[in-house]
């Protein structure tokens, strides 16, 4: 899946239960850390796979189960100390559903889909990629980029946005001397 389609896999869900629980959309730092957060795992594991050569698959640190449910339950425990729960909760899911953005052909193959085992990594041992490098996975024409940098400029325009317009209505309850 590519980035874009990571984010949506998120944002959409968020934004629908957004809406439909309190009839607004989500705030912009909150869809900055649901971008953030979506595209973690990728840049955590494609250039350990990829440009160092230091994991054989670019799906398999960080997009492990194994690895990733135990650090996610500690981040949102420690935030939820901090009164951070909500943006941890937000945080894990957005992280998760990258996981499951990439691992859904597993509900129709089971066990024999090429990368099962990289989910239970290191329980597992991980299957490596079949071509590992950057330039396998970059899309084939500068027109296929087209949609990312829209839903990329999109969702950083509106956090700028109302990061700003949040800013501003600070700015203006503070008495001026």
């Amino acid at each position: 899946m590519y980035p874009a389609g990571h984010f949506l896999l998120a944002a959409v869900p968020l934004t629908a239960y957004m809406v439909a629980r309190w009839r607004r959309l989500p705030s912009g730092p909150m869809v900055l850390l649901l971008l953030v957060a979506t595209q973690l795992p990728d840049v955590i594991d494609k250039p350990l796979a990829w440009t160092v050569a230091i994991l054989p698959s670019g799906r398999m640190l960080a997009h492990s189960l194994v690895v990733s449910l135990p650090v996610l339950t500690i981040l949102v425990l420690l935030a939820a100390r901090q009164s951070y729960g909500r943006h941890a909760v937000v945080f894990s899911a957005g992280y998760l559903s990258h996981i499951a953005g990439d691992f859904y052909p597993i509900v129709r193959l089971g066990t024999d889909y090429y990368f099962f085992p990289n989910l239970f990594w290191p329980l597992l041992s991980a299957t490596p990629d079949r071509t590992p490098s950057f330039a396998a996975h970059s899309p084939d024409s500068l027109l296929s980029l087209a949609v990312p940098v829209i839903v990329f400029g999109l969702a950083i325009s509106y956090s700028l946005v109302t990061v700003y317009w949040r800013y501003e209505q600070v700015s203006a309850e503070i008495p001026q001397r």
